[in-house]
């Protein structure tokens, strides 16, 4: 799979995700150095008119921010329901988060290779709190599968 054809595969993870629960916007993130991305920058977003555009918008301090280390700590999908009255203030969104993305709820899951995380999936939703079914934590879950088996294809081949 060439470079054109896994971001194709990704705008179509993305869309599916976004249409499947909901969100103003979808991301995928991902260290990948044949495609000249990297974990800090959107990759490839889908994002409805009440969301802005974030695609290719690089957030250096992501890696340390509380979503990420939660998810390296629990390895699961990262659920909040209300980011301005998050459930733990240790892993409430960052201030510069809430603003720049606008979320207001989210889901963020991960893409492992090992013990190594080298990607996450993002589920936004900007217009108010909101609960997320079992269904969709699947759906984030099953999107982020997906990536990491585009990956293993890409170095594979």
């Amino acid at each position: 799979m060439g470079e054109s054809e896994t971001i194709t595969a990704f705008r179509g993870i993305a869309d599916r995700l976004r249409s499947g629960t909901g969100a103003s916007r979808t991301t995928i993130r991902v260290d990948c150095e044949p495609l000249g991305l990297e974990m800090e920058t959107v990759g490839v977003e889908s994002r409805d008119d009440s969301a802005r555009a974030l695609e290719g918008q690089r957030t250096p301090a992501l890696r340390e921010g509380a979503a990420v280390r939660w998810l390296k700590k629990n390895r699961r999908t990262f659920v909040m329901e209300d980011c301005l009255n998050p459930w733990d203030p240790e892993v409430a969104p960052e201030d510069y988060v809430i603003e720049l993305y606008g979320i207001r709820s989210e889901m963020v899951a991960g893409v492992f290779r090992g013990d190594d995380m080298i990607g996450i999936v993002s589920v936004h939703y900007t217009k108010g709190e909101r609960a997320w079914t079992d269904e969709e934590v699947a759906l984030i879950e099953a999107a982020c599968k997906d990536v990491g088996a585009i990956l293993d294809d890409l170095e594979a081949a």
